[in-house]
């Protein structure tokens, strides 16, 4: 069988990026202006959506929906609908590889504050490399990371990797996975994972 490799360089996964794709903007019935289109561009990644509404004029808006659409590890176009909640954030619950478009409906500005209510768009810190089901055949250690590196899926922890481990150190299991696939490293570290699933390169 063949299996496509991920390689993954620095700490697994990065920090929330609350306004990553979408940096405040009026709320609005019509599309919203993209600050970024990649979930993580330094690693071949998908993370989940967040939406964050503040009120602005002491009245809060009716807050409608907002359509984003994108692309999955497979590079497959998909979309979800994010209902936004009165000041707060709320997470999606569809893995974006990349987002296209984040459109605004069913908005109506509130009548006794007259000033638009905000949002912003972005991602939550976990990441995920592949997505679906699949093989994991195995993890090559690129460089030595001072942390140990956790592997799983949607079910669990496949496996558990110390710390310090060896350059060109090769970790073969060849385990089904589903749902998802996540390589979480407590430390910098470059690490190649073989696999197959929905990322094949």
């Amino acid at each position: 069988m063949g299996y496509g490799r991920t390689t993954l360089n620095g700490i697994q996964p990065a920090a929330a990026d609350p306004n990553r794709f979408v940096e405040v903007q009026d709320m609005k019935n019509a599309a919203y202006t993209l600050t970024a289109t990649l979930a993580q561009p330094e690693a071949n990644t998908a993370r989940l959506l967040t939406l964050t509404h503040v009120q602005v004029g002491g009245v809060t808006d009716t807050l409608g929906v907002v359509t984003v659409v994108g692309k999955n590890l497979a590079g497959q176009a998909i979309t979800e609908v994010i209902t936004p909640s009165d000041g707060a954030l709320v997470t999606g619950s569809t893995w974006f590889a990349s987002v296209v478009s984040a459109t605004g409906s069913g908005w109506t500005r509130d009548g006794a504050g007259g000033t638009e209510d905000t949002i912003v768009i972005g991602c939550a810190a976990n990441a995920i490399i592949a997505e679906g089901a699949g093989t994991l055949h195995g993890i090559q250690i690129n460089t030595t990371a001072a942390g140990a590196i956790t592997v799983s899926d949607s079910s669990g922890t496949i496996a558990i990797l110390p710390a310090s481990v060896a350059v060109g150190t090769f970790y073969e299991w060849d385990a089904n996975w589903s749902g998802w696939l996540r390589v979480v490293m407590a430390a910098a570290s470059n690490v190649t994972v073989l696999h197959s699933g929905s990322k094949t390169t």
